[in-house]
C-alpha cells in the first residue's frame, strides 16, 4: 500500500482533486481551438503553411497522433488542402516546396526540453529569413511554455497548467508537501529495465504535471508525478496504478 499514514492520503487526495483528467468532449474542445488558432489568429495561409509531428524517429507517439486527430477541425473549419507532415526530418524538404510557415504540434509540453531541441535543430537545418515557427499543444506546464515564448516564439496552448507541489503550496507547507511526496515516490521499484525512477521523480526534469487524456484516448505524459504511473513497487512487484504509461521496456 503507497499511503502509510492520513498526511500521505491526504496529499494524493489533493492532487486528485486538482488533477486534468480530459474526456473525448473537452479533448474534441481544444482540438477545436487549436483549429481556430491556427486558421483566424496564427496569420499563417494554407497555402504556404505546413502542420508538423515533431516525431524524430520511427516510434508512433503523442505528437502524430494530435497531428491526425487535427485534420477533421481544421478541414470543418475552411482548411481542406492543408499540408500535414509527420515526421519532423521532412520539414525542411516541405520548405523547399514554398512550405514556410511551420505550425509545431503536440499533445503536451511537460518540461519544454524536447520542443526546445527541435526548434533548435529546424533553425539549425534552414537558415531563411522566410522561415516562421508557431507551436500548438492541448495542454503543458506554464512554466515550459514561458520558456519557449521567452526565445521569441508563439505558442497556442488552450490549459495551462502549474506545478502540483511547487506552484500550488508554500512556505512550511510547500516543504512537508515535498517531504510527503518523497516518501510515496520511495514505495516504488528504483529502476525497470533503462528506466531509473529518479529520472522521474515528481515527473521528468520535475515537471509535476497533473494532466491525463482519458481511457485509450492518450498515454500518460513522464511529466506526471510517477505515483500515479510507475509499474512496480519497491518489491518489484506490478501495482494496480490509477493511469498507464506505454514505453517500450517500461514493464
Amino acid at each position: 500500500m503507497l499511503c502509510d499514514t492520513k498526511l500521505h492520503k491526504d496529499l494524493v487526495i489533493d492532487l486528485l482533486k486538482e488533477f486534468n483528467f480530459l474526456d473525448q468532449k473537452v479533448f474534441s474542445n481544444y482540438l477545436n481551438l487549436i483549429a481556430d488558432f491556427i486558421i483566424v489568429d496564427s496569420g499563417f495561409d494554407e497555402a504556404n503553411c505546413q502542420i508538423a509531428a515533431i516525431t524524430y524517429d520511427d516510434e508512433a507517439d503523442s505528437s502524430q497522433k494530435i497531428l491526425d486527430n487535427i485534420k477533421m477541425p481544421l478541414f470543418q473549419q475552411g482548411w481542406s488542402n492543408v499540408k500535414t507532415v509527420n515526421r519532423f526530418g521532412a520539414i525542411p524538404k516541405n520548405f523547399k516546396d514554398d512550405k514556410y510557415q511551420i505550425i509545431l504540434v503536440d499533445e503536451f509540453i511537460g518540461s519544454g526540453k524536447t520542443i526546445l531541441g527541435r526548434l533548435k535543430q529546424l533553425k539549425n537545418d534552414i537558415k531563411d529569413e522566410k522561415l516562421e515557427i508557431k507551436i500548438c499543444f492541448v495542454a503543458g506546464m506554464d512554466s515550459a511554455i514561458k520558456r519557449i515564448e521567452k526565445e521569441g516564439y508563439e505558442v497556442f496552448c488552450p490549459l495551462r497548467l502549474p506545478r502540483g507541489i511547487s506552484e500550488r503550496f508554500k512556505d512550511s507547507q510547500l516543504i512537508k508537501a515535498k517531504d510527503l511526496m518523497c516518501d510515496l515516490e520511495k514505495k516504488l521499484c528504483n529502476s525497470i529495465n533503462a528506466f531509473n525512477l529518479s529520472d522521474y521523480s515528481f515527473g521528468y526534469n520535475e515537471a509535476e504535471a497533473l494532466y491525463s487524456l482519458e481511457s485509450c484516448l492518450g498515454n500518460t505524459p513522464n511529466s506526471v508525478f510517477p505515483i500515479f504511473w510507475w509499474p512496480k513497487d519497491i518489491g518489484e512487484k506490478n501495482r494496480n496504478t490509477m493511469l498507464t504509461r506505454f514505453e517500450r521496456g517500461l514493464k
